[in-house]
């Protein structure tokens, strides 16, 4: 009948190894060693020290040795990496080349006709030198600055009517392509940047929403831990209490002022307690271990730790209003930032899409400059003998028949951001959801820890009262053995509650996205954590 409805973690306890050597006999060993070789970090004194503990420390701790949280931390930066490589489209690219040529062909008609001169064999030896300047860029302009010079060697220019021998010939060119309709616009060209930009910010609020998803289940251990410290402590108390009055039953039943029944109930009584003290320390355990998987990387290692616990458990209060809390979910909550970006990254693809549904027509033109000389100098100069540049200016245009390709393009794309719109609203519902259970577990709770403080004060005086009369004979040891239980049930009601109303506004926090702000966790390196970059 006594204490048997306290929760239970959903966690299975991990298993421990059966040591052979005991506590003590271990702590001699190490102060064996110690004294025998004077090289040992701390004595066994030191090792037993139990690991001090506030719920910020418990959680930094968490996130310094999380795996999943090493993973996600990545995620960001590889996002910001694919937009880098997108917006590196548009650096300006620089090529250089030469070659060597030796050519050896007879001469046909046209070329006699085109030189005049009846060469039976034409021999070439030319160098050809060529360097480009060229891009894209973010109004979809593509540009190209081309610089040529040939130093040309052949049967021609070697008589004595050549004007040069060698010839150096060389030519500047600037040439522009720009879309007019297809391909044009900063829309079209930064659409694949805009995209990994918004994929960025939701891998950063990705991550920060693991980061509150991990903290919040630290925390409910942390306090699941604390609850179990307390109940282990309503038990004891509940034990001693009971050995009292088997005690003082005992005495009366030799001083022939009570039967032997009533020995033997508050012996019963002690009993049962026991074993609820049994289940009790073992629950005590599985949040412990709990505990432990979450804030060490290594379990094994850390499953002799002994935490001492410094912050207490204490009745909550809640000033915000539920329409507060959620309007703050919206702002603040991650899950709807991710999902808000993705909407973003949607939308960029379907404008992508839809310029990619129009036909191309490109603007074309080029400008450039030729010069002959008797050697590099002399070609380059020989600019100034132009009257005018050469130049060409057109307009290209290409259309598919069908627009199959871009036609299923843009509906996929269309499809797509419908249904990020729809996540977006499954995430708003969800998260309402949420704020509505936490909040009513938390006035629930609030409500609860109230009338069980009343519960608690009413029982304690109801077991004095009885107490007495039971020292001046006006009642029965079962009154007494009852009421202490209905006390020792009083208290785990009144800590079932407190520690439901601490977990429910962990969880409200969680949730509203302000868990670190109200909690005042500072995101440093735990002592001794092993942080993953």
């Amino acid at each position: 009948m006594l204490l048997n409805s306290y929760p239970r973690p959903t966690t299975a306890p991990a298993k421990r190894s059966v040591r052979i050597v005991s506590a003590t006999g271990a702590a001699q060993l190490f102060v064996g060693f110690f004294a025998l070789f004077s090289v040992l970090p701390a004595t066994a004194q030191e090792a037993d020290t139990p690991l001090a503990l506030t719920m910020n420390e418990a959680v930094v701790r968490a996130l310094d040795a999380n795996l999943e949280i090493s993973i996600e931390r990545l995620r960001p930066k590889m996002a910001e990496q694919r937009r880098n490589q997108a917006l590196g489209a548009f650096d300006p690219l620089l090529e250089v080349g030469t070659t060597l040529e030796s050519i050896e062909r007879p001469q046909n008609t046209r070329d006699f006709f085109a030189t005049g001169r009846a060469v039976e064999i034409m021999e070439e030896d030319n160098m050809r030198i060529e360097g480009s300047l060229g891009g894209l860029l973010p109004t979809g302009t593509r540009y190209n600055v081309t610089i040529r010079s040939y130093k040309l060697k052949n049967s021609l220019n070697r008589e004595a009517l050549a004007r040069f021998y060698p010839e150096y010939t060389s030519s500047a060119m600037l040439t522009l392509s720009q879309p007019l309709l297809r391909g044009a616009g900063l829309k079209a060209n930064l659409a694949e940047s805009r995209i990994a930009g918004a994929e960025m910010r939701a891998a950063e609020q990705g991550l920060r929403g693991r980061i509150d998803q991990i903290a919040t289940n630290v925390l409910d251990a942390y306090i699941e831990s604390l609850y179990a410290r307390e109940l282990v402590r309503v038990i004891t108390d509940r034990i001693a209490l009971a050995e009292q009055l088997r005690a003082e039953n005992e005495k009366r039943l030799q001083q022939g002022l009570m039967a032997p029944i009533d020995v033997m109930q508050a012996e019963s009584t002690k009993a049962a307690a026991e074993i609820e003290l049994i289940r009790a320390n073992s629950f005590l355990v599985e949040t412990e271990n709990r505990l432990r998987a979450l804030i060490f990387s290594d379990f094994l290692a850390a499953a002799d730790t002994r935490f001492a616990l410094l912050d207490p458990l204490h009745e909550v209060s809640l000033a915000e209003s539920l329409p507060a809390l959620r309007n703050l979910a919206l702002e603040r909550n991650a899950e709807y930032q991710v999902a808000l970006q993705r909407v973003a990254a949607e939308e960029q693809r379907v404008r992508y899409a839809r310029n990619q549904f129009l036909p191309r027509v490109d603007l074309q033109a080029s400008v450039g400059l030729n010069g002959l000389g008797e050697n590099i100098g002399k070609s380059f100069s020989d600019y100034s003998e132009r009257t005018q540049p050469d130049y060409s200016v057109g307009v290209v245009g290409s259309i598919p028949i069908t627009f199959a390709q871009e036609r299923a393009r843009l509906r996929e794309s269309m499809l797509r951001l419908r249904e990020a719109e729809y996540e977006v609203q499954r995430a708003v519902n969800r998260i309402y959801e949420q704020v509505h259970t936490a909040h009513t577990r938390v006035v629930s709770a609030m409500q609860r820890a109230t009338s069980a403080a009343r519960a608690v004060d009413a029982a304690a005086s109801a077991l004095e009262a009885e107490q007495k009369r039971l020292t001046n004979g006006l009642t029965t040891s079962f009154n007494v053995l009852r009421l202490q239980d209905e006390l020792a049930q009083a208290r785990v009601n009144r800590l079932e509650s407190v520690a439901e109303g601490q977990k429910a506004l962990a969880i409200l926090w969680g949730v509203a996205g302000i868990l670190f702000e109200r909690y005042e966790i500072t995101l440093v390196e735990a002592p001794g954590a092993n942080r993953r970059t």
